[in-house]
């Protein structure tokens, strides 16, 4: 099974660079598999789980969400706990139903307003942080927990990116779903190693928007 460390996962909620795609693609190892997700539009959230028990909630916002995150149905409270480790995740908190993440993090923050079992909040899990496995075995360990995650494209052909992406404006790729763009992202956990990340965003992911 592969390990997972524990870390600062608030300081962990990155952004998404918007540079050039072709720039970015160049970064890559010839013949690198990528990984093609939508972008949806909502409240970035993370999650630690101790001993397979959700513990903790972070937004980029606020800290103090964990109590609102335990009353929304579509995150677990508890995982496989026989990895006998911490584990921290992060995924996106949406409704489809609207495309404004403001009143989710308003909603989340306000401790006075609590979540009832909230069945118009979805989230669609996208990282563990400080896997050493790649971006599609780890959605698969992800779905094992009991998440639902993004639909996943995946090439190893540049301009294949380009034409899901000219699909995504088009609005015939991802349709079902609140978007301002779609996500690329390296396969290989070794790649996203070596690129590491920048102060705000990884640089082994890049969002692609109108």
């Amino acid at each position: 099974m592969t390990p997972y460390f524990p870390i600062d996962i608030y300081m962990r909620l990155l952004g998404l660079d918007k540079d050039c795609f072709s720039s970015w693609c160049a970064k890559l190892p010839e013949g690198s598999t990528m990984v093609v997700q939508p972008k949806i539009v909502g409240c970035a959230v993370a999650l630690r789980y101790k001993y397979g028990q959700l513990v903790d909630a972070y937004s980029r916002q606020d800290s103090e969400i964990i109590e609102n995150i335990r009353n929304i149905n579509a995150i677990p409270l508890r995982i496989d706990d026989s990895l006998k480790v911490e584990v921290e995740l992060e995924g996106v908190l949406y409704s489809p139903s609207s495309n404004s993440k403001i009143s989710i993090q308003q909603l989340l923050s306000n401790s006075s307003s609590k979540i009832d079992n909230s069945s118009y909040l979805f989230f669609k899990a996208f990282q563990i942080f400080c896997s050493n496995s790649d971006e599609l075995s780890d959605l698969t360990q992800l779905q094992s927990w009991g998440f639902d995650v993004p639909v996943t494209l995946r090439t190893d052909d540049p301009k294949q990116v380009k034409r899901w992406h000219s699909q995504w404006i088009k609005n015939e790729l991802f349709s079902n779903l609140p978007t301002n763009g779609i996500v690329a992202k390296c396969n290989s956990s070794l790649t996203k190693n070596i690129l590491g990340v920048s102060p705000s965003s990884p640089n082994w992911a890049l969002a692609l928007t109108k």
